[in-house]
């Protein structure tokens, strides 16, 4: 069992707490939300990569690495994500739970939030030779995307249906703009991040809620006095543009064609469809009993896989395929064919079935303090108030009908072919 306890330390300063004793880890983060399309996205991207190296406390990469061995080899690791058009920029840290301590060893705890406080609020690390360093990696980092096909596929596909949107942008920045940060110019930018951005912690530990805030009060007491935050905005989803499908083809010497379908569904998170979107997208491609895999993949043999996922801050849906060349026209002719089916009725039988995995999958996510960090900074970001069991219980009361109403909302906007070149 685990009780979520959501409150502020001060302004600008959001605390979520998840007192559990089912893991023998804890878990603390520390995001600064920024909006995705701004103009210093690439500088926010490289901030946590170069913060990690070094402090004032610690100064050196060694003397961090030797800290984290004082605390039982805890990790702290630099943190990036895109969140709806959002970008999240800190740090997540993983240490043994203050139960396992040895007696007379200190607070576990204290000793990581101090870690993650000196190298976020007094940092030592804005030198040429850091910053060259971390930027180079960084680029690497951008440049190896599109290794991975099948996310990379989706990706093109949303950069091209959200072209004029913040949503487009890539998290991790632009190689060129990374290239070109100076140290002058990243220490500016962290100053102004620092005293604008809103910053959200979590923890998920064994620690009393209490307990937590005041000693995440004490590590944190270097924050700068913030007047003005600038916050992301989640702008509602755009409607898609007339009924044409947008189609782009692109080549690439790959072995199997990559199908990215992307789909514009108006409900987020903020909306009370929500959890009935959640259920119509396990049951259209998100789960093994779902129709696509079912139908295009296993009984039609159109595919090597087919999924679909949804962007809970977007309201946006991609289905992802794996496919011959030969085999694009029927294969995207059968995926909006399983569509126009579920948006004429989807089954109570295919309901159960999805509300099953569903919240089968949810509760996994209680043992792992990770996967809650993940969730409830992003429900933090959005200004989201509902915990997982809230959600959860929301999507026991789900029917057939509610699912059907939101396969419905479902517009196809985008398809994307990452062809084989030379097939």
């Amino acid at each position: 069992m685990y009780h979520t306890t959501k409150m502020s330390l001060k302004d600008g300063i959001g605390l979520t707490c998840v007192t559990t004793k089912q893991s023998k880890t804890s878990c603390l983060s520390a995001m600064l939300a920024l909006p995705l399309g701004a103009e210093g996205r690439s500088k926010s991207a490289l901030l946590p990569y170069v913060l990690r190296s070094s402090s004032r406390a610690y100064p050196g990469r060694q003397a961090v690495a030797a800290q984290l061995d004082n605390l039982y080899g805890a990790r702290l690791e630099p943190i990036v994500r895109k969140r709806g058009e959002a970008q999240l920029v800190g740090f997540v840290a993983d240490v043994i739970d203050e139960r396992f301590a040895m007696p007379g060893e200190g607070s576990l705890f204290a000793g990581t939030a101090q870690l993650l406080s000196a190298l976020l609020l007094n940092p030592d690390s804005f030198d040429a030779e850091t910053v060259s360093r971390e930027a180079e990696q960084l680029c690497a980092r951008i440049a190896s995307l599109p290794d991975d096909k099948r996310s990379w596929a989706v990706r093109r596909m949303y950069q091209h249906m959200c072209a004029q949107e913040a949503y487009s942008a890539v998290e991790l920045g632009d190689i060129d703009a990374v290239r070109a940060i100076s140290p002058e110019e990243l220490e500016a930018h962290y100053h102004s991040v620092i005293q604008t951005a809103p910053l959200e912690l979590f923890y998920c530990g064994s620690l009393p809620a209490e307990a937590v805030a005041q000693q995440l009060c004490e590590a944190m007491q270097a924050l700068p006095e913030r007047k003005t935050l600038i916050c992301p905005q989640f702008d509602a989803p755009c409607a898609p543009q007339g009924t044409q499908l947008r189609t782009v083809m692109e080549e690439e010497p790959v072995a199997q064609g990559k199908l990215a379908i992307g789909l514009r569904t108006g409900i987020t998170a903020f909306d009370d469809d929500y959890p009935a979107m959640v259920l119509f997208n396990a049951c259209f491609g998100g789960t093994t009993s779902s129709r696509l895999f079912r139908t295009v993949r296993e009984q039609l043999s159109l595919c090597y896989y087919a999924s679909s996922q949804t962007d809970k801050l977007k309201g946006v849906m991609a289905v992802s395929s794996g496919i011959e060349n030969e085999s694009e026209p029927k294969a995207r002719a059968e995926i909006l064919h399983q569509l126009e089916e579920m948006q004429d009725g989807v089954t109570a039988d295919e309901v159960e079935a999805a509300r099953r995995s569903v919240t089968a999958s949810l509760r996994a996510m209680q043992d792992t303090p990770l996967s809650l960090e993940n969730f409830y900074q992003t429900q933090a970001v959005a200004g989201l108030a509902e915990t997982l069991d809230e959600l959860i219980a929301r999507i026991q009361t789900v029917t057939a009908e509610d699912v059907t109403r939101a396969a419905r909302k479902a517009v196809p906007d985008t398809v994307y072919f990452l062809k084989g070149a030379g097939a």
